[in-house]
């Protein structure tokens, strides 16, 4: 394993020097890509969307785009269409990449058959995805990367944790535009209409114009952090602040439309499959809301589950979620009774994948498992050690995940 060359540089992301044998939290406490094949890749998108793209996806190895942390706007984490048939049970390594002296908390983009991430120390990668090779790296003085990058067109918007939003050319990672929040940032940026939505540990949400970087509104703003990704659904973000309320904020003005008391401080990613966001309390309740209007479904709480599940993944046939208390349990969405619950024997800090009918989990002991999605048989598991904090991305058939030891690794299905 490579050894990280930067601790006191580490310590900064978790707001200062770590006590012995405790983990941070975020929980609320005190090659150039080929643009033909971008072109491409959208326009599939909008054939999928007229359900005439499933052969056409079997016979042609084209990469579909993971282009923001969860997948899409709604935070599903899911990736439920047209794949490959049949959809793999069980992958091999295809390939490492290693961050030298650093680690890979952020979770990886992926566009056009190329994969950006940044480090630790404040390296931002784009990696090839059929082989591992660097195309460029750009490095950032004095910062660090710990939440994952939106990719709009041929632009990248990432995050560091002192407080710097970027805007970076795709094809060389070039500094487009900076915009100095003078606060941390543990949380992704969204892009929605041309705006880019970040969340700060002030308790301010950001809009900012994607293509200058100039404030599109004043910042919505609340008295406590605001640590989670803004889910997008019907033009507004949706918020779970450590204020212990959810909010819903229009994107176009950055105006509250609605807002309802959670029960406690939060900075889970909130998901949105239909009329419902699924989204987690620092406490551990997991909870189901309407959002028009917003208003309580259900609730799911377990014995020594505790601290915040950070996303849940999500689709028709269930809610999937990781909790503390080193289980992955799977909800029905109407009513979030228990379908199967399963233990990993580790906790899980990465979120999970859904990958048509299997889920994926990596583990702070470094290793990947792969679940049947109707009944929560295991069908593969690997151990390569270090730890996994960063979430899965994915396109088609390869997943792609960072380890804080520094390695960056993408699984392909075992021949």
């Amino acid at each position: 394993m490579t050894k990280r060359t930067n601790p006191s540089l580490r310590s900064q992301v978790a707001g200062g020097p770590r006590p012995p044998g405790r983990r941070r939290s975020y929980a609320c406490r005190a090659a150039i890509p080929d643009r033909v094949a971008v072109r491409l890749a959208r326009v599939l998108r909008c054939v999928a969307v007229l359900g005439c793209v499933s052969e056409f996806l079997i016979a042609t190895p084209l990469y579909a785009d993971w282009t923001l942390i969860r997948g899409d706007l709604n935070a599903t984490g899911a990736v439920v269409g047209p794949r490959p048939s049949p959809p793999p049970h069980a992958f091999d390594i295809a390939w490492t990449y290693q961050a030298k002296g650093s680690g890979i908390d952020a979770t990886a983009s992926i566009a056009a058959g190329v994969v950006y991430v940044g480090d630790a120390d404040g390296t931002f990668h784009a990696i090839k995805l059929a082989d591992g090779k660097s195309v460029w790296t750009k490095n950032f003085k004095d910062s660090g990367f710990v939440a994952g990058s939106a990719i709009v067109g041929d632009r990248i918007y990432c995050v560091d944790f002192n407080g710097v939003v970027r805007c970076l050319k795709i094809d060389d990672g070039a500094t487009v535009w900076e915009f100095p929040t003078e606060t941390s940032l543990y949380a992704a940026p969204n892009v929605e209409n041309g705006i880019v939505l970040i969340a700060a540990e002030s308790g301010q949400l950001f809009g900012l114009d994607a293509a200058t970087g100039k404030k599109k509104w004043e910042p919505f703003t609340i008295d406590q952090p605001l640590r989670c990704w803004p889910t997008v659904v019907n033009g507004n973000a949706l918020i779970a602040g450590c204020d212990g309320k959810l909010h819903l904020v229009a994107v176009a003005t950055g105006k509250e439309t609605q807002v309802i008391d959670i029960g406690g401080p939060a900075d889970g990613m909130p998901a949105v499959l239909g009329n419902k966001v699924y989204f987690c309390t620092a406490a551990g309740v997991f909870h189901a809301m309407t959002i028009q209007p917003l208003k309580d479904a259900w609730h799911f709480e377990q014995k020594g589950q505790g601290e915040t599940i950070h996303a849940a993944a999500v689709c028709d046939q269930a809610v999937v979620l990781s909790t503390h208390d080193k289980r992955v349990v799977a909800l029905d969405p109407a009513n979030g009774q228990v379908k199967w619950s399963v233990p990993l024997r580790a906790r899980a800090e990465s979120s999970p994948v859904i990958l048509g009918d299997s889920v994926f989990v990596a583990t702070t002991r470094g290793r990947m498992h792969l679940f049947d999605l109707a009944k929560g048989g295991e069908r593969w598991q690997t151990d390569v050690g270090g730890r996994f904090s960063a979430s899965p991305a994915v396109t088609d058939d390869r997943i792609v995940i960072g380890n804080e030891d520094g390695t960056l690794y993408c699984l392909a299905p075992k021949k």
